[in-house]
């Protein structure tokens, strides 16, 4: 592993170093909890979200702690070196800097799902050397979970997600400012359409977007599992994305697309694997759930506009929606006699209505929904509407609260 490489990747062995992009505090204070607790830390999620410059943070604020030179940053797709094992790298950060093996050192493992034998790595370190901290991040979630198997209990997972509404509105240089509702109704609307890329937030870019998933396709799903056509990955990825909120099965797509059941079914495995869609099944019996379409959702709604267009901005509500509730558990939609509302999760039932104003028939579905152990219901909506029947609040509000 030729020295020169790893130089490059750690300026702040040679000069002062600055973090670079915005802090995103949240996830620099998550793997410092972690690391203080099991010495180790996993990032994953989307591609393009952010991992690598959250790990770069990472290591601008380690450095008064650790010093400059014992803090590596190792990117593990990189040609020169992704023949090196972990022990390697860990062996020449050591030379190269003349340490001890007694003295603290932070190792900052970038795309580690390259390395086939990571978890092994790692979990050998981390057991055998307890003045080693490390920091991972991958970008597919079944390398992560069932690999990382091997390290239960000696490491954290932290899901990086897109940029919340708080967060956006830091990138975009704007406050918070809940005593100006309709400031921050404005604002609202400008992020359901631009979505929480850091990135793209940035610069409106859209090639961002559009390379995001080319590379996703061609390198994390058709170069991993070899297939033989990735341009029906592609048509499946927007027939997916044109039916963001709508109930979908296997078998029409197949048709859509030509191709056989068993294909779509392992294609969108592959891009649930790789985050760029979640699916979401009915509420009810196993059998039921089984049986009946389910909902696709983008991980990001920048992605969807860039590629399908803007559409309905409802349904760009309802998949935001969606974003916020599944970090609180499991998410279903129902379907009843009196129609459908869009999620149950928990105890509580939410329907989203972006509007200013709700009719009777906006509020009938979830007003007469009888569902056993629903306790809460509640309607996402535009602006602050004062109901006497049921709660509602606006999408804004919803997204900053816990």
């Amino acid at each position: 592993m030729p020295e020169e490489t790893l130089m490059l990747m750690n300026p702040w062995w040679s000069e002062e170093y600055a973090a670079p992009g915005i802090e995103r505090k949240i996830y620099l204070e998550k793997i410092e909890k972690s690391i203080k607790r099991n010495n180790s830390a996993i990032l994953f999620g989307l591609r393009r979200v952010g991992k690598t410059t959250i790990m770069r943070q990472f290591a601008a604020r380690k450095i008064p702690e650790f010093g400059r030179k014992n803090i590596v940053f190792a990117s593990m797709d990189h040609p020169e070196i992704e023949k090196t094992s972990i022990i390697d790298i860990l062996r020449e950060f050591r030379r190269i800097n003349r340490l001890d093996r007694k003295e603290r050192v932070l190792m900052l493992l970038d795309e580690v799902q390259h390395r086939k034998s990571f978890e092994r790595e790692m979990k050998a370190i981390i057991d055998s050397e307890p003045s080693v901290y490390i920091v991972a991040s991958g970008s597919s979630s079944s390398v992560i979970k069932q690999r990382s198997a091997a390290m239960t209990g000696r490491y954290r997972k932290i899901h990086v997600k897109p940029l919340s509404f708080e967060e956006f509105l830091i990138f975009k240089g704007r406050k918070f400012d809940p005593y100006q509702p309709q400031l921050m109704e404005a604002y609202m609307d400008e992020y359901l359409i631009t979505g929480g890329m850091p990135q793209y937030v940035l610069t409106s870019d859209a090639e961002v977007l559009t390379d995001l998933v080319e590379d996703v396709i061609y390198k994390d799903i058709a170069g991993n599992y070899g297939v033989k056509d990735p341009r029906l990955l592609k048509d499946l990825f927007f027939l997916l994305m044109e039916r963001v909120g709508k109930p979908t099965t296997y078998s029409k797509l197949a048709r859509v697309l030509e191709v056989g059941v068993d294909t779509i079914r392992r294609y969108m495995g592959y891009f649930e694997e790789s985050y760029m869609i979640d699916m979401v099944e009915i509420h009810g019996t196993p059998n039921v759930r089984k049986r009946a379409p389910r909902k696709c959702y983008a991980p990001d709604t920048g992605i969807k506009v860039v590629f399908v267009g803007k559409g309905s901005i409802g349904a760009l509500a309802e998949n935001m929606v969606y974003l916020k509730l599944r970090e609180l558990g499991d998410v279903k939609y129902y379907t009843g006699d009196k129609g459908e509302v869009n999620f149950i999760y928990d105890r509580s039932a939410v329907e989203v209505k972006y509007k200013d104003v709700l009719s009777e028939d906006d509020v009938k579905p979830i007003k007469s929904l009888k569902l056993k152990g629903v306790k809460e219901k509640l309607i996402v909506t535009k602006r602050e509407l004062e109901r006497k029947d049921i709660k509602t609040v606006p999408l804004w509000k919803f997204l900053i609260e816990e």
